[in-house]
C-alpha cells in the first residue's frame, strides 16, 4: 500500500524522474537514426505494466527468498530461477509485443533502446510501490541503483534481441542468450545484496561493471548499424 503521509507527488518524483533520466541518457546513445518518442514511452509503459504480472508470480516465492537469506545455498537458485528469470522474461516480452514488429525497429540498436527504455519503466514503478510502503528515503537509495542496473540487464537482453530480429536463422538462440545473460546478472546482483555477501554500497559497483558490459554492446551495435555514413 502506497503511503500516504509522504504525498503522491513526492513519490512519483522520486520513483519516476530517475527513470526518465536515464531514458533520455540511454536515447541520446542512438545517435544514427533514433527511434520514435512514442515509441520509446510506450515501450516504457509497457515495462511497468510488467510489474504487476511479477508481483504475482513471485509472491509464492517470498517466504523462500526471506529463508534463502539464512541459507545462500536456496537464495542463489531463488534469484537467478524465480526473480531474475521471471523479471527480464516480463521486461523482454514487454519490448517484443511495443514494437519488436514495428518498422521503425529497424537496427540492432533499437533492441537495445527499446528494452532499456523497458526496464526503466519496470524500475520506475517498481520504485514507486517500494517508496510507498518504505518510505522516501528508500525510493532514493533505490532511484540511484536500481534504476540503472534494470536498464543495464535488459540492455544486456536487448542487444540480442536486435540481433534476432536481423538473423532470423538464429532469433531463437540470440534471444535465449541474451535472456539467459541477463538472468544470470540479475539473479548474482540480488544474490550478493539479498545474502549479505557484499555491503550494499557495493551495489553501485556492480551496477557500474554490468553497464560497462552494456556500452560494449552499445558500440557493437553501433558498428552494426546500417546507418553509418
Amino acid at each position: 500500500m502506497i503511503e500516504t503521509k509522504v504525498g503522491l507527488i513526492p513519490l512519483l518524483i522520486v520513483s519516476f524522474l530517475p527513470g526518465l533520466f536515464w531514458v533520455g541518457f540511454f536515447y541520446k546513445k542512438d545517435r544514427l537514426e533514433p527511434e520514435p518518442k512514442k515509441l520509446i514511452i510506450r515501450t516504457f509503459l509497457y515495462g511497468a505494466l510488467a510489474v504487476f504480472p511479477a508481483a504475482m508470480i513471485e509472491t509464492p516465492f517470498r517466504p523462500l527468498i526471506r529463508l534463502g537469506q539464512l541459507n545462500l545455498v536456496l537464495l542463489l537458485p531463488v534469484t537467478i530461477l524465480v526473480v531474475g528469470l521471471v523479471e527480464e522474461s516480463l521486461k523482454l516480452l514487454a519490448t517484443w509485443i511495443s514494437v519488436y514488429d514495428s518498422p521503425d525497429f529497424n537496427e540492432v540498436m533499437d533492441g537495445i533502446i527499446y528494452s532499456v527504455s523497458s526496464g526503466l519503466g519496470f524500475a520506475a514503478l517498481e520504485n514507486l510501490l517500494y517508496a510507498g510502503a518504505f518510505g522516501v528515503a528508500v525510493g532514493l537509495v533505490r532511484a540511484v541503483i536500481t534504476c540503472l542496473a534494470h536498464a543495464s540487464f535488459s540492455g544486456i537482453a536487448g542487444y540480442y534481441l536486435g540481433r534476432a530480429r536481423f538473423d532470423h536463422d538464429r532469433a531463437q538462440y540470440f534471444v535465449i542468450k541474451g535472456l539467459t545473460l541477463a538472468v544470470v546478472f540479475h539473479g548474482v546482483y540480488d544474490f550478493l545484496i539479498l545474502g549479505g555477501i557484499l555491503p550494499p554500497s557495493f551495489a553501485v559497483v556492480m551496477v557500474a561493471g554490468v553497464y560497462l558490459y552494456l556500452s560494449r554492446k552499445l558500440a557493437l551495435a553501433e558498428s552494426l548499424s546500417p546507418f553509418k555514413k
